[in-house]
C-alpha cells in the first residue's frame, strides 16, 4: 500500500481540474490525511491551461513532493505546458483522455511511464450526465477507484456542491462519479497502489492556504487598518481581512494605487493603529519610496510581498523567490528593513504575528517575503495553538516624556517612544526629511550621521534571535545546506533522507533574511567543508547577501533555479550526494 501519493492533473480552463483537485483535497482532509494542494494557472484573463497537484500522505508532508505517483491528461498539449510541475518518471501511471487519439506506445512523454490508461473520459461524462462539465468527476471516480481515496468522502462533497442546483444535475454528476469507480473497478492496476488507511484522529484538521492564514493572524495581531490594491497572487489577503476586520473595529481601503495604499497604511500606523499592506513584485517596487519614509519616520508597518515570476509582469501566476534583492535594497539612502519569510503554509501565521511583533518594537517597516505557491496552495493543518503567542505594541511615552516631548530621542536601544495625534503634548512632525531629536527639519551632515547610526543600531538585538532560525542535522556535519521560504520544505526532506542515506549533511532554515544574522551564519559554518544554499531565483540572491555579510566556507555554492521550475527533494538528495562525493574524493 502507498503512504504517499502524488497526483498531477491537466486540462483546458472549463475543464474542472481545479475543482476535481480541490475534492479531493476535501475528501483527503475529511477522511484524517495530510495534504498539499498547489494550482497552477496560465495567465490568460480567460481560458488557457490549468493544473494542480495533489500530495496526500499518512503522516504530515512538507512540501509537493517530487515526480508524480498519477498523472491525468484531459489533453496532452495543455499538459506538456506544465513541463518540470508535473514530472513523470517510470513509476508513474499516466491515466488520458481517449479523444485525444495518442495510441497508449506513443503518448508525447520523455520517460515510459509504469502504466498507461487511455480512458473515454468524455463519453462518460457525456452518456451518464449529459454533459461534458462532468467530466472532472468521472475524474474523481477514477482516482478514487484506482487508489483508494475517499470514495465516500467525495461522493458527499459532490452532493455538496451540487445539491442546490437541482435534483437532475446532482443525478447526473453523481452517475459520472459512478461511472469513474466502475471503470476503475472494470480496469484495475497492478496491485499496491491502495493508499493506506489515515491515522484516527485527524478529524479536527482544517484546509486552508497561506493567504487566509495570514489575514487571520494580522487580525490576531491586533491589525486594525489595511490599505492596498489588487495584485495577484496577493489579492486573496485585502479579500480576506475586507470580510473580518470590521468584526475587529478595523477598517480596509482598496486605494486607487499601490502607492496610495502604503501610504495610506503609514498614515494609519502614525495616528496609533497597526497596520499592513500586501502586493507582489511590481507593487513592492511602487511601495519603496513610501517604505523609506516609514522608516526615516520610525513608523511601524508590516508589509506583505507574495513574490512570482518577474521581473515585470514576468510569470504573475507562478512561483519564485526572486524579490530578496527588491526587498532588501530597493530603498534608498542608508535603510534597514527586516525581512521575514514563512517555510511553508502552516508557518505564515506565526511569521505574520512575528512581522507585526518586530515592527512595533523596533518602530519600522517589516517585510514578510511569502511566495504564490505558499499564497495559494491548499494545506491541511492542525489547527494553530495561539496560546503560546504574545503580542507586542510600540513603545509610548510616559506622563514625564510628554512634558518635553522628544520624538526622535537618543536611547541607549535606539528605540524612542512614539505618540500618535490626540496624545496631549505628543504632537511632532513625521515628514520625510531628515530631522533632529524634537523632529524639526535639519541637513546637519553630523545629525543625520547620529539618525542614520540610531536607525541601524536597533537592530542589533534582532539580529541575535536563534529562534527566527531553524537547524537541523549533525552539529559536526561537514556538508552544510540553506533554504529558505517555500523552498525549505523541499530541503528539509531531502536533508532528512539524505542523512538517513548516512550523509553528513546539516541544515540552516533563516526565517530572519535580513538584517543578516553574522554570528548564526559564521557558527553554523564552521564545521563545513562545503555549503549549498538552494533556492528559486536565477541569480541565488540569498547565497549573494550572505557573501556580502559573512566569511564563507572555500566551497560556498549556489543550486539556484527560476520561477516555475520547482525543486524535489530526489533533486536535492542527487546534489548532495555528488558533494559528498566529490568531497571524498579531494580529501584522498
Amino acid at each position: 500500500m502507498l503512504n504517499d501519493l502524488i497526483i498531477g492533473m491537466a486540462g483546458s480552463g472549463g475543464d474542472g481540474i481545479v475543482s476535481a483537485g480541490e475534492s479531493l483535497m476535501g475528501a483527503s482532509a475529511r477522511e484524517g490525511y495530510y495534504a498539499i494542494l498547489t494550482k497552477s494557472f496560465g495567465s490568460q484573463i480567460r481560458g488557457g491551461e490549468s493544473s494542480c497537484r495533489l500530495r496526500v500522505a499518512t503522516t504530515p508532508v512538507l512540501n509537493p513532493g517530487g515526480a508524480l505517483t498519477a498523472a491525468v491528461a484531459l489533453n496532452w498539449e495543455d499538459f506538456l505546458r506544465f513541463g518540470g510541475e508535473l514530472p513523470v518518471d517510470s513509476n508513474t501511471i499516466v491515466i488520458y483522455e481517449q479523444k485525444t487519439g495518442v495510441a497508449p506506445d506513443a503518448i508525447p512523454l520523455r520517460v515510459k511511464p509504469a502504466v498507461v490508461r487511455c480512458v473515454p473520459i468524455e463519453e462518460l461524462a457525456k452518456k451518464n450526465a449529459g454533459t461534458l462539465q462532468a467530466k472532472n468527476n468521472v475524474v474523481l471516480g477514477l482516482l478514487a477507484g484506482w487508489f483508494g481515496l475517499g470514495r465516500q468522502a467525495i461522493l458527499e462533497g459532490i452532493r455538496r456542491k451540487f445539491g442546490k442546483k437541482g435534483a437532475e444535475v446532482l443525478a447526473g454528476n453523481e452517475r459520472a462519479y459512478a461511472a469513474g469507480l466502475a471503470y476503475a473497478d472494470e480496469h484495475p492496476l497492478p496491485d499496491g497502489q491502495q493508499l493506506a488507511p489515515a491515522a484516527p484522529g485527524g478529524g479536527k484538521r482544517r484546509v486552508t492556504d497561506g493567504n487566509e492564514l495570514c489575514a487571520e493572524a494580522a487580525l490576531f495581531s491586533g491589525c486594525r487598518f489595511f490599505g492596498g490594491y489588487p495584485i495577484t497572487p496577493a489579492t486573496e489577503i485585502m479579500q480576506h481581512l475586507q470580510r473580518d476586520i470590521w468584526k475587529h473595529g478595523g477598517a480596509l481601503l482598496q486605494a486607487e494605487d499601490e502607492i496610495a495604499g502604503i501610504a495610506a497604511a503609514v498614515g494609519a500606523s502614525f495616528a496609533g493603529a497597526k497596520a499592513m499592506t500586501a502586493t507582489s513584485g511590481p507593487g513592492l517596487s511602487l511601495k519603496a519610496e513610501v517604505l523609506g519614509l516609514a522608516s526615516i519616520t520610525e513608523l511601524p508597518l508590516v508589509c506583505v510581498n507574495v513574490q512570482r515570476g518577474g521581473p515585470s509582469t514576468g510569470l504573475p501566476t507562478k512561483t519564485e523567490q526572486a524579490d530578496l534583492f527588491a526587498a532588501a535594497f530597493s530603498s534608498h539612502g542608508d535603510s534597514v528593513r527586516p525581512i521575514l519569510a514563512p517555510i511553508s503554509v502552516e508557518d505564515i501565521f506565526g511569521i505574520t504575528v512575528e512581522a507585526f511583533n518586530i515592527a512595533e518594537q523596533y518602530q519600522t517597516p517589516v517585510i514578510v517575503l511569502s511566495d504564490q505557491e505558499i499564497a495559494q496552495r491548499k494545506d491541511v493543518i492542525d489547527p494553530v495553538d495561539t496560546s503560546g503567542f504574545k503580542l507586542v505594541d510600540r513603545l509610548k511615552p510616559t506622563k514625564e516624556d510628554l512634558q518635553n516631548y522628544t520624538r526622535f530621542k537618543f536611547t541607549d536601544s535606539g528605540i524612542s517612544p512614539l505618540s500618535h495625534p490626540g496624545m496631549k503634548g505628543g504632537s511632532y512632525l513625521a515628514a520625510g526629511i531628515e530631522h533632529n531629536e524634537r523632529g524639526d527639519p535639519t541637513s546637519n551632515g553630523e545629525m543625520h550621521e547620529k539618525m542614520n547610526d540610531k536607525r541601524l543600531r536597533k537592530f542589533t538585538p534582532l539580529k541575535q534571535r536563534r529562534d527566527l532560525f531553524r537547524i537541523e542535522g549533525d552539529p559536526a556535519a561537514t556538508i552544510g545546506v540553506i533554504a529558505w521560504g517555500g523552498v525549505a520544505g523541499v530541503a528539509l526532506e531531502a536533508v532528512r533522507l539524505a542523512v538517513a542515506q548516512g550523509l553528513p549533511v546539516k541544515l540552516l532554515i533563516p526565517k530572519l533574511l535580513y538584517p543578516v544574522a553574522e554570528e548564526i551564519y559564521q557558527e553554523f559554518f564552521q564545521s563545513l567543508e562545503h555549503c549549498v544554499v538552494i533556492e528559486q531565483s536565477q541569480q541565488g540572491q540569498l547565497h549573494r547577501i550572505i557573501r556580502m555579510w559573512t566569511n564563507v566556507p572555500a566551497r560556498f555554492t549556489s543550486f539556484a533555479k527560476s520561477g516555475a521550475n520547482p525543486f524535489s527533494p530526489a533533486e536535492v538528495v542527487a546534489r548532495l550526494t555528488a558533494i559528498a562525493s566529490s568531497l571524498s574524493l579531494s580529501t584522498r
